[in-house]
């Protein structure tokens, strides 16, 4: 196996020195690049069948590491959390003749088989898999989330949360480059962040959008995090949005978690909603929206929530799906026809999308779960 693997190696090494790729025609680089991922997505299944292993040799004990974890994280030039994914799923192969099959055949990427694998039980792994064709990466991100928090009881929860309290860390270095950070937090702490961020890179965007300047929006968050520190916190219309099921509040089955899907303790959802200060709440019955609470907020905005939620917290335009800058548009009936401000009249697009509506004449029809968008003739 070894000496196929250096001669796969050998030809790529080969293949990389005569790669032009002004001289390809368009269409052809469309296939390498398509084979190209193929080739990776089976790179990364050796990895997952070996991994587990490759820890039997014990070489992270005799290079000085800490753990087998950061070991392979090293070895393999990724984070931890996805070292430690990887052995997890290698681990668990043998137990998962589905997830094997699937990796063994090329069909998972690299970050579909970080998200589906540490999720996978012999249970669900086939309702994992068949998502991954259909899902998003955001949404597989979610859905895989929330089937490892079926798996972990209310004290296991609270375990977890004070462990990757108790490992928080932050660091920073300089290099040629420039200056580099990288940090870890509970995910309550990371959302208050990326709340406080995302609430002032909208006031950076907005300043430089007057000013004639267009510059990615990574570089706009980057300007806000400076902005934070240098001046003293997030703003007061900062916020968070937390989605909790009412039954987990009674004490009984239910998910909380951030928008984004990441799992939280309910004790930490409780404390947020008694702190009130950066919080939207909203409580379903597991499906639908049943009740949205914003504490200190004004009335309209309840609304603005349950659309959102209702939506993803993304742009419903068809190939779209951003989450910045979301705006609630009326696609039933226009504001210019006295379209009323309400539930079934409302949609969310991002800013972009919204222009192209209002000024472009692009029309979005259909409903939530069926959007359909109409470009002009």
């Amino acid at each position: 196996m070894l000496a196929t693997l250096q001669r796969i190696i050998d030809d790529m090494h080969d293949l990389l020195a005569h790669v032009d790729p002004v001289a390809l025609h368009p269409r052809d680089a469309v296939q390498i690049l398509e084979e190209t991922c193929r080739i990776e997505n089976l790179a990364s299944a050796i990895k997952l069948l070996v991994a587990d292993r490759a820890v039997d040799a014990c070489e992270w004990t005799r290079g000085g590491y800490r753990s087998p974890e950061e070991w392979l994280s090293h070895t393999t030039g990724t984070g931890y959390g996805q070292a430690r994914n990887v052995l997890d799923t290698s681990q668990k192969l043998k137990d998962l003749p589905g997830l094997d099959d699937a990796l063994r055949g090329g069909k998972l990427s690299s970050s579909q088989a970080n998200e589906v694998g540490p999720a996978a039980t012999p249970e669900n792994e086939t309702r994992l898999l068949d998502a991954v064709g259909s899902d998003s990466a955001k949404q597989l991100r979610q859905r895989c989330a929330k089937e490892k928090d079926r798996r972990r009881s209310e004290e296991e929860e609270r375990a977890r949360h004070a462990r990757i309290h108790k490992n928080r860390q932050w660091r920073s270095w300089t290099d040629g480059d420039g200056w580099h950070c990288q940090g870890d937090a509970t995910v309550d702490v990371g959302a208050r962040i990326d709340a406080a961020i995302a609430s002032e890179a909208e006031r950076v965007f907005k300043a430089a959008h007057a000013e004639g300047r267009r510059e990615p929006a990574g570089a706009y968050r980057m300007d806000a995090l400076a902005n934070l520190i240098e001046g003293g916190g997030a703003k007061a219309d900062t916020t968070v949005v937390i989605r909790v099921d009412e039954a987990r509040l009674r004490g009984q089955d239910g998910t909380c978690e951030t928008a984004d899907g990441a799992p939280m303790p309910v004790d930490v959802v409780i404390g947020a909603i008694l702190a009130g200060a950066f919080v939207k709440v909203l409580a379903t019955d597991g499906t639908d929206v049943s009740r949205v609470a914003h504490p200190g907020r004004y009335k309209p905005e309840l609304l603005r929530t349950a659309i959102n939620e209702r939506d993803g917290w993304r742009c419903v335009r068809p190939g779209c799906g951003s989450s910045h800058r979301l705006e609630a548009h009326h696609y039933r009936v226009e504001v210019r026809d006295h379209g009323e401000t309400a539930y079934w009249n409302l949609a969310t697009l991002c800013r972009f999308c919204h222009r192209l509506v209002t000024n472009g004449g692009h029309r979005l029809e259909g409903g939530p779960g069926d959007w359909k968008w109409i470009e002009p003739p």
